[in-house]
């Protein structure tokens, strides 16, 4: 028969306790998102907003535009790019309703919350970068949104990848 000494029954239990915890992880990860996913993202979307509202009294109002020339005619001493991005994704849950309501079409909301938040962000990161350069605006501003991490399976397109934000103007003083 066989025998099991001291260090075989430990590694035994060891992996025993690892199979399990990885079994667990996702489920519990999936509930989690869809309990706390939405609270969470609020919250981001609240410091954004307070973060928003420094800056616009700091400034005396927004300091990125999209035109191409400034909108106070002073002479410009030097410009420069000012560049910045953002990675963001959908939670797990975002990403089961998000599959579950593509069955029947039409709008899906948790998606675009993320490409809302993301957009927002960016531009926010963008204003502060350009502050902390010291450009008094930034011109022609433009921003650009792509896939990260878009895998293809069996020859369809992931549509569950990472979306990579960069926003990017001329920075003016």
């Amino acid at each position: 028969m066989y025998e099991v000494d001291g260090t075989g029954a430990l590694l035994v239990l060891f992996l025993i306790v690892i199979v399990s915890i990885f079994a667990l992880f996702f489920p519990l990860a999936f509930i989690y998102s869809m309990l706390f996913g939405g609270l969470h993202q609020s919250s981001h979307q609240k410091k954004l907003l307070v973060r928003e509202k420094r800056v616009a009294q700091l400034v005396g109002g927004d300091n990125i535009h999209t035109l191409s020339r400034p909108i106070n005619l002073e002479n410009i001493s030097q410009c420069g790019l000012v560049m910045t991005n953002i990675t963001v994704a959908p939670s797990w849950w975002q990403l089961f309703i998000g599959q579950i309501k593509s069955i029947f079409g039409g709008q899906i909301q948790s998606f675009d919350k993320v490409l809302t938040y993301g957009r927002a962000e960016v531009m926010q990161r963008l204003r502060e970068q350009a502050l902390g350069e010291g450009w008094s605006e930034v011109i022609n501003v433009r921003v650009e949104t792509s896939m990260v991490m878009n895998k293809v399976k069996g020859g369809q397109q992931n549509k569950l990848g990472t979306l990579e934000f960069v926003a990017y103007g001329t920075g003016i003083r």
